[in-house]
């Protein structure tokens, strides 16, 4: 009788076990131990297929260790199937042999870097631990925790896994999963029975964040005053519901209970100034200026002052700012683009000062060079003004690096949701929107701000309420590749609450998202009255503008390199290309050249577009009293002019990377 061949009875256990054919496994390592009892390979294997049976899992992996007492892999086996002071014993032993098993004992190097707001090398050593731990719970658990947002989901979803009943994991993961967009998926785990309080505040952010707020802030009416996420929370949802002195009074509790005062109160006036209640959102960013002064609140209140047009208000603020901190960047910026820059001016010196100064941090450097070119153009130093770009976009380029696949999938993706959005019938509300939209810098605060002209409109500037709408709709054409006509009518109705709140106009809303360019189709099967201006410009004038201006953490990171923005512009275009021909009637385009050489014609043809009548104060945009809360605040309040076009030409050798990226079209197929 020929020997038997081990080894590839080995392979053929493996392969079985890999393809969670447990019992067949098993049988084939049963075979291999009565031939030869003594290789720890198969004893470890065995053990692992029986990892829901502890006890005998457990002897398998001490017999394997005896054989192979400093394999990681068979300490790591056993530590998985013990419990309490077995298991406590073995870290020990592990501990003192050098052997990671991936117990929170081994994780105490990260959690010291963590906490001394090392992340990077928190992450870096994490990262080690789960290689040396593939199927431990608390590396991949503590790597989902140092990472933020959708980032944090991979990791989380492994420590679930392995610990189903580990609550802060399931918690974890749900805030992820949120980050990410996986509405389903945070329902889901959610639903669970005796989860602590942290699960409702989870479930509140959900609904806030799906245009839901007065449903959120409900859920959390009954206040727990001693939590301070919980508090946070309710502050955030009131504020997003525009229930003013709910807000202010959650917030308070918050403070009290340590969450920290100028961080949490701007996040709840933004929200209050973005839900239209912009009398909110004055009040705390006051009350925190006045208990304790610093150059973030003074900013953000100079910021609030330049959106209602007051300009010396904000520049007092902004003065007191940066006699709190002679090299906020933010200060400086916003000084320099409220008004054109005079030699004269005492901005000029202060900034030569703060860009000489040492150890100025990175972010604060970068708004001191964006105000530094912002000064030089108005100076007409125009020689100065590319290589102080040059050197801001670099500096914000690195702290938000940008990835132009990651938005060409995110394209595809949304242009092949008409597949499933096309034919639905649309049963939702026919209120009239009018979605301005288009590339930052194009020219969209102009229109918007010549409809709003309009006595029949209501202007919210760019609201977010479309997106957090349509989020749950989103979430399914993600995981299930179809669309839901009942879920689209409601998606609408969220965001006619909201908007119309908002405007205070019952008549036509105008939103300015930037971003509806790319979800044109999916805003008309939730609203079927809306109608979508699309306003164009030369590319190269776009670019140089993005190029001159810092947006807000995180956003329009392309805006910070010539040749990835060339290549942003494209595929922004190829998107509007796709949905013009998509929606025949639906999409009116509007040149902001055309628009600035001849207004009138062009707004009579604008206002025709969207069925609204003549209205002569629609040609003098400059005279509302609105407020303009984006970078065109200035610039909105001065007569329409050609001022903008062409201003390319005088810098056409350095946006040479822009200009040759622009060259090469994107294609969406």
């Amino acid at each position: 009788m020929p020997p038997v061949d081990l080894t590839a009875l080995y392979r053929d256990g493996l392969a079985h076990q890999q393809a969670g054919r447990v019992a067949e496994a098993v049988a084939i390592y049963d075979h291999i131990l009565s031939l030869k009892p003594d290789i720890a390979e198969v004893l470890f294997q065995k053990g692992r297929c029986l990892s829901d049976q502890p006890a005998e899992a457990e002897g398998l992996f001490r017999k394997a260790l005896k054989l192979k007492p400093k394999e990681p892999a068979i300490w790591q086996g056993l530590h998985a199937v013990l419990t309490g002071p077995a298991r406590a014993k073995l870290e020990a032993q592990a501990h003192k042999a050098g052997i990671v098993v991936g117990s929170e004992k081994d994780m105490a190097k990260v959690q010291r870097l963590w906490r001394n707001g090392e992340e990077a090398a928190a992450e870096a050593e994490a990262l080690r631990l789960t290689k040396a731990a593939p199927q431990a719970f608390w590396p991949v658990y503590t790597l989902g925790l140092i990472r933020e947002g959708a980032a944090a989901v991979a990791p989380l979803e492994a420590a679930h896994a392995r610990d189903p009943s580990h609550v802060g994991a399931r918690l974890a993961l749900a805030r992820a999963a949120l980050a990410a967009g996986q509405i389903g998926r945070v329902e889901t785990l959610l639903f669970a029975p005796d989860l602590p309080p942290a699960a409702l505040v989870i479930r509140a952010q959900m609904l806030r964040e799906t245009a839901l707020p007065d449903v959120a802030a409900d859920l959390l009416a009954d206040a727990h005053p001693e939590d301070k996420a919980w508090q946070v929370e309710l502050a955030l949802c009131s504020a997003a519901a525009s229930r003013g002195d709910a807000a202010k009074a959650a917030l308070s509790r918050a403070i009290s209970a340590s969450a920290p005062r100028i961080a949490t109160t701007r996040r709840v006036a933004m929200l209050a100034e973005a839900a239209g209640d912009v009398a909110t959102a004055e009040s705390l960013i006051e009350a925190a200026a006045d208990h304790a002064p610093n150059a973030l609140i003074l900013t953000h209140r100079a910021q609030l002052r330049q959106s209602a047009g007051d300009l010396a208000g904000a520049e007092a603020d902004l003065d007191a700012a940066l006699a709190l901190d002679a090299t906020n960047g933010e200060a400086f910026r916003a000084f320099a683009n409220g008004r054109k820059v005079t030699s004269d001016a005492p901005l000029v010196g202060r900034l030569e000062q703060a860009l000489a100064a040492p150890h100025v941090a990175a972010s604060d450097r970068a708004g001191l060079l964006f105000a530094a070119a912002k000064c030089a153009a108005d100076l007409g130093r125009h020689d100065q003004v590319m290589d102080l770009l040059h050197r801001a976009n670099r500096l914000t380029a690195k702290a938000f690096p940008y990835g132009f696949e990651a938005d060409l999938a995110a394209a595809k993706a949304l242009v092949a949701d008409w597949h499933a959005l096309e034919p639905i019938r649309p049963d939702g509300p026919t209120a009239p929107v009018v979605f301005v939209t288009g590339l930052p810098r194009s020219g969209t605060t102009l229109v918007e701000t010549i409809l709003a002209a309009h006595p029949q409109v209501g202007a919210g500037g760019e609201m977010a309420f479309l997106g957090q709408a349509l989020a749950p709709t989103m979430d399914l054409l993600r995981r299930e590749g179809r669309a839901d006509a009942e879920m689209l009518t409601q998606a609408g109705n969220r965001y006619l609450t909201l908007a119309g709140r908002c405007t205070g106009q019952p008549g036509v809303i105008v939103d300015k998202a930037i971003s509806t360019f790319s979800r044109m189709g999916h805003a008309l099967r939730a609203l079927p009255g809306a109608h979508f201006v699309h306003v164009t410009r030369d590319p190269r004038d776009v670019g140089l503008s993005l190029y001159r201006n810092r947006f807000p953490d995180g956003l329009h990171r392309y805006a910070y390199d010539l040749a990835a923005m060339g290549r942003y512009i494209r595929l922004h275009d190829a998107i509007t290309d796709f949905w013009s021909r998509a929606l025949p009637n639906r999409v009116y385009r509007i040149s902001y050249e055309a628009l600035t050489a001849d207004p009138e014609v062009q707004i009579r043809a604008l206002l025709k577009a969207v069925n609204l009548p003549w209205d002569p104060a629609c040609l003098a945009p400059q005279d509302s009293d609105r407020r303009i809360q984006t970078l065109s605040f200035a610039q909105a309040r001065e007569p329409i002019g050609r001022a903008a076009v062409a201003g390319w030409e005088r810098h056409a050798d350095e946006l040479a990377p822009l200009i040759k990226a622009l060259e090469e079209p994107v294609d969406l197929n």
